[in-house]
């Protein structure tokens, strides 16, 4: 379809002189502005002025989003009785307001829509000639403007995504976390292929992965394992965050192109790898998105160090598995709080080990290394069989069970304690047929090495406790249960009576074969009423 006017003829030489004029002064005082780190308001408080001047406008209003991405108008000169915010919002274009004539139009930041201006000059200036000549104006304007509003919105949004990014960081569930930090990440910039490959904070040898396609979680190590990945750590292990021979550049980028990486490191003095980011993508990464990656990479190798810290302080007293199911947890903390509940309790201690001290070993440096070697694979035996690891008393190995999630029943805590209790006696005199601890029992005139266990079901107030936030138990239990396993002899297990009543209703096959002694009671220092217990023959 024709207009259905004549189209206005091409700008005078004189309104090209003006125009020039006006572009050449407005760019002098954006690059003034830009060159001082002016923000917003101070820019337009310094363009503004000289912008009416030169125009002869009345008045002037823009309306975009500040620095910290609130909606905004600034403006200058008299509006009359409208707020030039709400003018801004209607259709764009020329048209009287009042006694004088408004011109506006939309600002555009790289293809993007952030906002409005508009002038306000004296006078009816409606006709095709005049609404083209002032429009013209307003674009001139509108153009310079443009470099600062696109400075900022970048810089805006740059730090807002950060901030966005931080706090999904900051979710207590690591893995969550991440896939949405990433997400939110792809959302703004072109990620195609994102990998974020980090050390098991307490098996150092052991590496995690999580890959996302296009901001979505595409594998990860534990339950989508990655079969080209996993052959890869396979043949190279903990070397693939050094990058030496560049293995992770060229399997991804064989497969999807170019790829880039980004080292996470821990920021302390001895300059730890912690793991490391790599992107690919057919098409390469600007400048601005690799900015972005490296200040998420910041925020991440932070968020990496205190996860390792809480795994690792986590990892005194429970298995890996445990740990990783309280991690998944949003509220894991509540697991971990003090509470009143009725667990397993075990007490493990080598029989006459101060004999054994004393006249066995040469120095202290052996001894610590024999307790040692034997505690590590006690508390294994805890743990495989689901209890927690509370402390060491000298060479007392203190065990819970029914922590941290209490889903069992007291007949599976009895149970869970007393086929630890087993393990922990076969495997102690297992130790005797070893030459060096054959020659030590020898020495010190024993039949062989052996245990002394106490094995009780008590209500107890355990959680993270004191000021290392030690997993531990207080009651009088625990102490019943320590006296307990004093009276224990060579290889003995006793079992306190409410131990030994939760099982009388077991089908398990083992615990049925158990055979136990009669009920013996024994007053014991500090303890009101005499210990009630069974050896287990």
């Amino acid at each position: 379809m024709k207009a259905s006017y004549t189209l206005p003829a091409e700008p005078s030489l004189e309104e090209l002189r003006m125009l020039r004029h006006l572009h050449r002064t407005l760019d002098e005082l954006v690059e003034e502005s830009l060159k001082n780190r002016e923000g917003l308001q101070q820019t337009f408080d310094r363009c503004f002025p000289r912008v009416l001047e030169l125009t002869d406008a009345r008045a002037i209003a823009l309306s975009t989003r500040n620095e910290e991405l609130a909606e905004q108008t600034w403006h200058e000169g008299p509006w009359g009785e409208r707020h030039p915010s709400g003018l801004l919002q209607e259709a764009s274009g020329v048209r009287r307001l009042e006694e004088g004539t408004l011109v506006t139009q939309p600002l555009d930041v790289v293809g993007t829509r952030v906002g409005s201006i508009g002038m306000l000059f004296p006078g009816d200036h409606t006709g095709v000639l005049e609404s083209a000549r002032i429009s013209r104006i307003l674009e001139t304007v509108a153009e310079l403007l443009d470099t600062v509003l696109c400075l900022v919105h970048t810089a805006a949004e740059k730090q807002h995504l950060i901030i966005q990014c931080n706090q999904h960081l900051s979710n207590p569930v690591f893995e969550v976390g991440m896939d949405q930090a990433v997400l939110a990440l792809s959302q703004r910039v072109r990620l195609p292929g994102f990998l974020l490959l980090y050390r098991d904070a307490v098996r150092p040898q052991m590496l995690h992965y999580r890959t996302w396609r296009h901001g979505h979680l595409e594998y990860e190590s534990t339950e989508r394992p990655g079969p080209h990945l996993e052959r890869l750590i396979q043949k190279h292990g903990p070397e693939l965050l050094t990058g030496v021979d560049g293995s992770l550049r060229q399997l991804f980028g064989q497969a999807r192109g170019r790829t880039s990486e980004v080292v996470l490191i821990s920021g302390s003095s001895s300059g730890d790898l912690l793991g490391k980011i790599v992107l690919w993508s057919d098409e390469g990464f600007s400048s601005y998105t690799m900015e972005i990656v490296r200040v998420l990479a910041s925020g991440l190798s932070q968020r990496l160090l205190d996860y390792n810290r809480e795994r690792i302080h986590l990892s005194q007293f429970f298995r890996t598995n445990t740990i990783d199911e309280l991690l998944r947890d949003p509220a894991y903390a509540n697991h971990l709080r003090p509470q009143d509940q009725e667990v397993g309790i075990l007490f493990a201690d080598i029989n006459s080990f101060t004999r054994i001290c004393e006249q066995g070993f040469d120095s202290p440096k052996s001894i610590a290394r024999f307790v040692d070697e034997w505690s590590a694979r006690v508390v294994d035996f805890i743990w495989e069989h689901g209890g927690v690891f509370d402390k060491m008393v000298g060479d007392c190995v203190i065990g819970l069970f029914g922590p941290p999630f209490f889903e069992t029943s007291r007949e599976q805590r009895a149970e869970a304690v007393l086929r630890a209790a087993h393990d922990i006696q076969q495997y102690t005199a297992s130790l005797s047929a070893r030459e060096e601890v054959m020659a030590l029992c020898k020495k010190v005139q024993l039949p062989g090495l052996g245990v002394a266990i106490g094995v009780n079901l008590a209500h107890v107030n355990c959680g993270l406790l004191g000021p290392n936030r030690n997993y531990t138990a207080f009651s009088t239990g625990m102490n019943q249960t320590a006296r307990l396993q004093s009276l224990g002899g060579f290889r003995e297990t006793l079992v306190m009576e409410g131990a030994r009543h939760a099982l009388a209703e077991s089908t398990d096959a083992w615990v049925k074969g158990l055979q136990f002694g009669p009920l013996t009671e024994t007053p014991v220092k500090n303890v009101g009423q005499p210990l009630r217990y069974y050896k287990l023959m």
